[in-house]
C-alpha cells in the first residue's frame, strides 16, 4: 500500500508541473516605446509669489493677558512660470515701505455697485420726505384734536350752563304760581269791578 500512495503522489506532480507555465522573455518591435512611456515628464518651471495679509490686532487664545498688535503676514506660494520670464523676476513682491493699506487705496466701485448706491440714497431720500409728511400730519392731526377738545369742553360747558337756566326758569315759573295762589280772590274782584267802571 506504502507503493501505490508513492505512485500516485508521483503522478499528481507530474500533472501539476506540466500544467504550470515557466516564465519566458518576448521580444517585440514596442520595446523602446514602452521604456519612453515609463519615464517621469519634466515639470512646469514654478516661480514663489509672495501674498501680503493684513491682519487686526488681537488676544491670544492661550493667555488673554498678551495682545498682538496689528501686522501684516506674508504667504510665499509656488506658481507656475509664464513663458519667456527670466531666473530673476522669479520673486515679484512690492516694497513694504510703498504698500497702502485698503483703507487708504480703496478697490474701485463697479458699475453696479455704484447703481445700487444710487438706488438706495434714492430710498433713502423717498423715506426722509415720507417720513417728513407723516410728522406734518401728525402735527396737523394734534393741533385738530386739541381745537376738537377744546370745542367739546366749550360746548359741555354750554350746555350745563342751559340745563341751569332751564332749571331756574322753572323754578321761577313754579314761584310765581305759588304767589298767585297765595293772592286773595277779592282783590282780584275789586280790580275787575274799577275795570268795568271805567269803561263806564
Amino acid at each position: 500500500m506504502n507503493m501505490r500512495a508513492t505512485w500516485i503522489l508521483i503522478f499528481a506532480m507530474a500533472v501539476a508541473g506540466c500544467a504550470t507555465q515557466r516564465p519566458a522573455v518576448r521580444s517585440s518591435a514596442k520595446g523602446p516605446a514602452l521604456a519612453e512611456r515609463s519615464l517621469v515628464n519634466e515639470t512646469a518651471p514654478t516661480r514663489v509669489v509672495e501674498t501680503r495679509y493684513e491682519l487686526r490686532g488681537y488676544r491670544d487664545a492661550d493667555n488673554p493677558a498678551v495682545r498682538h498688535e496689528a501686522h501684516a503676514v506674508y504667504r510665499a506660494t509656488r506658481v507656475p512660470a509664464r513663458s519667456g520670464e527670466v531666473a530673476s523676476d522669479a520673486l515679484e513682491t512690492v516694497p513694504r515701505a510703498e504698500f497702502a493699506p485698503a483703507s487708504y487705496a480703496p478697490l474701485p466701485r463697479s458699475a453696479e455697485l455704484a447703481a445700487e448706491v444710487v438706488t438706495q440714497k434714492q430710498i433713502t431720500e423717498q423715506l426722509r420726505a415720507i417720513q417728513a409728511a407723516m410728522a406734518a400730519t401728525e402735527k396737523q392731526a394734534q393741533s385738530q384734536y386739541g381745537t376738537l377738545v377744546n370745542e367739546t369742553a366749550e360746548t359741555i360747558k354750554l350746555r350745563r350752563e342751559l340745563e341751569a337756566e332751564r332749571a331756574r326758569v322753572k323754578e321761577l315759573e313754579a314761584s310765581l304760581r305759588d304767589r298767585a295762589a297765595d293772592l286773595p280772590p277779592v282783590a282780584s274782584s275789586a280790580t275787575a269791578q274799577n275795570t268795568t267802571a271805567t269803561r263806564w
